[in-house]
């Protein structure tokens, strides 16, 4: 994947965690932690997703700089 793709993938799974703690959040205060909590290990998943194709984008880019 090109650099521009590897960057427009992360900040997808970046919004996607933004997006699911606002809508946990939302749905707690209207029914409580029981119906909401789906939306909260969703954005867990999509937050580690970014630091992962972070982490592995940074790495690839030094491994072609060396």
């Amino acid at each position: 994947m090109n650099k521009k793709g590897a960057i427009i993938l992360e900040y997808v799974w970046l919004i996607l965690a933004i997006v699911s703690i606002v809508i946990g959040t939302a749905k707690f205060y209207k029914t409580g932690f029981g119906n909401s909590y789906i939306y909260y290990i969703i954005a867990a998943v999509a937050g580690f997703m970014y630091m992962l194709r972070r982490a592995m984008r940074k790495f690839t880019e030094n491994k072609k700089n060396d």
